[in-house]
């Protein structure tokens, strides 16, 4: 028996400082990303903020948008000076990633998670579930929700508790040569009547079952995905408008199964610029980082039943991850401090996202497309979480069915059957 507890606290003082090894490992990793004199003067007393920043929101190196960056940054040390400013930049997504990193480090390095992060919506949505943030609804500034554009808000949102605030938004919206059109293309008939080379990412991919489009435009046409009681569900009546438009299309020779080939608007962005096509779909931050390979071109809505504009809204928020009340003050600082109308308008524009907040949007030098991206912000849905729904997978079966050749009657019967089955 002494023999066998020996043995057993052996193994508990391996265990143990296997964790201590882990925790210093996750507090080591993703080194700060600038070293400036003002965070180097910093003393081990003075009281820290420590961020985690997104890759995909990072500038390209010596670029003059990261020089911008890391001006507003220093910026807070300067005014902040009792605050140690700590910025680590981590993955959006996949290994060492916010997520992934958030999880491991909230059972055995709560030392290394940040006061502060900016988050993708879907992510959010998983780290709330988790537990892994806190509410903030007490926590934002009154006034600066108030400022949000439509629907920004809700981003932020799980289950109607604040957990996020948007930081930069994107929407989809269309791109087309106003010479191919007698009038904007904002409704099926404008499409069927026109017969513009039209391409759109019709197909679906790892990170959707559906295309954003079909989704879309079955959502504004008065669908839904699930009944009251959260079946999955298609209605018929918008089911069938939408599906009888492709089948025309289709009958047109506008629309063929060589669209579902396409998932990404980056596919057939060569095809636009070259002038093979004269209608595509894409989001909002492709298109103000590569509208200078274009001319003679104007932005528009994705077509609809009505011609009623809609969008798929979608965005990075900033999250709150600290419970100490003292670390949650001086996150709120950095905040404040990077939500200031000014500074996000020059961020935003110069990463090529849009801002979240009306008085942002207002300071951008591109005001053409800044009056564009308000108003269709307005027509925006959330459709992160929708677009691996069983109901949304079902319609764009019905979907390819039709591209495919069968009628949209017989394609809509499938698509409702199969979801009694």
């Amino acid at each position: 028996m002494p023999r066998r507890r020996t043995l057993q606290k052996g193994v508990w003082s391996l265990l143990a400082i296997a964790a201590i090894a882990g925790t210093a490992a996750l507090a080591a990793a993703a080194p700060p990303v600038d070293s400036s004199p003002q965070a180097a003067q910093a003393t081990p007393a003075t009281p820290r903020v420590r961020v985690w920043w997104p890759d995909d929101l990072y500038p390209p190196e010596n670029s003059e948008a990261e020089a911008l960056l890391l001006r507003q940054w220093d910026g807070f040390r300067g005014t902040y000076r009792s605050y140690d400013l700590e910025v680590r930049r981590k993955r959006a997504s996949g290994l060492g990633g916010i997520l992934p990193t958030l999880r491991a480090a909230s059972s055995v390095a709560t030392g290394a998670l940040p006061d502060l992060t900016l988050m993708r919506r879907s992510d959010l949505v998983t780290a709330a579930a988790e537990g892994l943030l806190v509410p903030i609804t007490d926590w934002v500034p009154a006034d600066m929700l108030d400022d949000l554009l439509p629907g920004g808000q809700a981003l932020g949102e799980v289950d109607g508790t604040l957990y996020g605030v948007p930081y930069a938004l994107t929407v989809t919206h269309t791109l087309y040569r106003p010479s191919a059109f007698s009038e904007p293309p904002t409704s099926f008939a404008d499409i069927l009547r026109e017969q513009p080379a039209y391409l759109f990412p019709a197909g679906s991919g790892a990170s959707a079952v559906v295309s954003p489009t079909l989704l879309l435009q079955y959502l504004q046409a008065g669908g839904r995905l699930s009944d009251d009681e959260g079946n999955p569900t298609l209605d018929r009546t918008p089911v069938m408008s939408v599906l009888q438009y492709y089948a025309t299309g289709v009958a047109q020779e506008l629309f063929g199964p060589e669209l579902l080939d396409y998932t990404q608007s980056t596919s057939y962005w060569g095809d636009f610029v070259s002038g093979e096509a004269d209608l595509i779909h894409l989001d909002s931050s492709y298109y103000l980082a590569h509208q200078a390979e274009v001319e003679n071109v104007a932005v528009g809505t994705i077509p609809t039943q009505n011609g009623e504009p809609v969008t798929a809204l979608n965005g990075w928020m900033w999250v709150l991850v600290t419970h100490d009340p003292d670390r949650q003050d001086r996150a709120r600082a950095f905040f404040s401090w990077m939500m200031r109308a000014s500074q996000q308008a020059a961020l935003t524009e110069a990463l090529h996202i849009i801002p979240s907040q009306a008085r942002a949007l207002e300071l951008w030098q591109d005001q053409t497309y800044a009056a564009f991206a308000a108003e269709v912000i307005g027509s925006g849905r959330i459709v992160v979480s929708e677009l691996r729904s069983p109901a949304a997978a079902a319609l764009q079966e019905a979907f390819a069915d039709v591209l495919r050749g069968m009628s949209p009657v017989q394609a809509a019967d499938d698509a409702i059957a199969s979801l009694l089955e």
